[in-house]
């Protein structure tokens, strides 16, 4: 099949599709400006993993770790979203069943207009209690750009102290995520693979599963990754650039 034909045929694909299942990774927040954390220059190059990423390296550097996601937080106010994350926004209105499932936890697919979301690592905007485990919008509160030990996050309800609400290494992704994201991954006819190269625990299977439930699988990455391998369609290309024009083109006189 030619290249052109191909193109005809996933145009097709995803014009006639009515279920579908986006999944995202690092690579479509890069495209904001957002440094990356598993690639070669990436932010597990500057800052050990096992103390930033892990509830044991937390304990015993919790200024540390704190002040490392508020430099995250700042980095993330002044990231705008891409026309990837603007584009995914768009197909939540233009499919019937539609699931966004992100490994990133920035907010930059709900500025978009995202709502029909599951995150899977949590939220970087966000607190968790250690004591009561109740959640908390950090900004919600006046809290200091850099924190001292007297100063840290502390429980609005409790006093207890809080953590940011990451999913870390060792700990697992909430259930409900999971569930959520697999049940749209059992229904789906079309599922798009958007910059994540599923390193991390392996996809968690979405893109095998669906596969092998009869879905088409595409993956927009620039890279070939752990999932390029159940895609039917690979466009090695951007997601802010493969994607909206690839957008136009389903949506061309359908007057959506």
């Amino acid at each position: 099949m030619s290249k052109v034909e191909q193109h005809k045929n996933l145009i097709e694909i995803m014009r006639n599709a009515k279920r579908v299942f986006v999944f995202t990774g690092a690579g479509a927040s890069k495209e904001s400006g957002l440094p990356t954390f598993r690639e070669i220059d990436g932010e597990w190059s500057k800052h050990d993993p096992m103390t930033f990423a892990t509830f044991e390296g937390f304990i015993s550097e919790p200024v540390k770790v704190w002040n490392l996601y508020r430099l995250r937080q700042r980095q993330i106010a002044s990231a705008q979203p891409n026309l990837a994350h603007v584009t995914i926004a768009q197909m939540e209105q233009y499919y019937p069943d539609f699931l966004l499932c992100t490994q990133n936890v920035d907010d930059l697919h709900e500025r978009a207009g995202s709502r029909k979301i599951v995150k899977l690592h949590g939220d970087a905007w966000q607190m968790r209690c250690l004591e009561c485990g109740r959640i908390f919008d950090i900004r919600d509160y006046n809290l200091p750009d850099e924190f001292t030990k007297e100063s840290l996050p502390k429980c609005p309800g409790c006093g207890s102290l809080c953590r940011p609400n990451i999913v870390w290494f060792g700990e697992y992704v909430p259930q409900e995520a999971i569930a959520a994201a697999l049940d749209a991954v059992y229904r789906c006819e079309l599922m798009l693979v958007v910059g994540t190269s599923g390193e991390v625990s392996g996809g968690y299977g979405f893109a095998q599963q669906a596969r092998s439930n009869g879905a088409t699988v595409v993956e927009i990455n620039p890279s070939e990754g752990m999932l390029t391998q159940y895609a039917h369609f690979w466009i090695s290309e951007p997601a802010g650039v493969a994607l909206p024009r690839i957008w136009e083109s389903v949506t061309k006189g359908q007057g959506k």
